[in-house]
């Protein structure tokens, strides 16, 4: 865990450099950064982030190429809906895991 919080933060200090020479290389660096930073969270947390940057990216893509930030918006609900169909079988397994538990207790 110490070598990923060291990239992360050393990818966030390349971000800041960056800003001042390329400010697209910084984003990319910026969304690696978080990336990173939600991955030991596990699934639920980085569709989250996922999510939140496909349709940040969206909103600012309208003003640009308005076909491009549709479908960014667009792939961000498609994620949405990923998540919530995860979220939704989890809960699914794990009630039915518990009930086989307690049936077995009880025998």
């Amino acid at each position: 865990m110490k070598i990923l919080s060291t990239i992360k933060y050393l990818l966030a200090i390349a971000a800041i450099v960056f800003i001042f020479f390329n400010w697209h290389v910084s984003i990319v660096l910026f969304i690696i950064g978080t990336l990173l930073h939600v991955f030991p969270l596990g699934p639920n947390p980085l569709l989250s982030v996922i999510t939140g940057e496909l349709i940040i990216a969206g909103a600012i893509f309208m003003f640009i190429n308005w076909k491009i930030g549709v479908a960014l918006i667009i792939g961000g609900f498609l994620v949405t809906k990923f998540r919530v169909w995860g979220n939704k079988k989890n809960y699914e397994y794990y009630v039915e895991k518990n009930k086989n538990e307690k049936e077995k207790k009880e025998k």
